[in-house]
């Protein structure tokens, strides 16, 4: 990895569970990682992660309706948005996830998989953050 690459950790928050991925701006390949239980330590275990893995800049995907308004499910990614950045201290880049939740449905219809993990989730939601912003 070159001087100027930086590691990424994207981020699918569910109401039970907390998918994650990582990847970097030099390769611009996102991969599933782990899976977190969402819980009261999550943060901690997100913010150690962050540590040992150096990231340099979190994605978020951010559930928004077909019609770009919010939901509640958007307020409490908004709200656990807001906990990670006091936590972290990392930049934090929301992340449209409606497009990444299409792509999701075809690449499992491809692969015959009944439903989504949350990893593989995250992994989508960070490639298409890298696909809009980094091309």
């Amino acid at each position: 990895m070159n001087t100027n690459s930086q590691k990424l950790l994207g981020i699918d928050h569910g109401e039970k569970k907390v998918g994650l991925a990582l990847a970097d701006t030099e390769t611009k390949i996102a991969t599933p990682y782990k899976i977190l239980t969402n819980d009261k330590n999550l943060l901690e275990a997100i913010k150690d992660i962050c540590l040992k893995e150096e990231i340099g800049k979190i994605v978020v995907g951010v559930p928004l309706t077909l019609k770009s308004a919010s939901s509640v499910q958007t307020k409490k990614v908004l709200k656990f948005i807001e906990k990670l950045k006091k936590a972290t201290y990392i930049d934090i880049a929301e992340q449209d996830e409606r497009m990444s939740s299409a792509y999701a449905r075809t690449l499992l219809k491809e692969m015959k998989v009944k439903h989504l993990d949350d990893d593989v989730a995250a992994m989508l939601i960070l490639q298409s953050y890298l696909d809009e912003k980094l091309g």
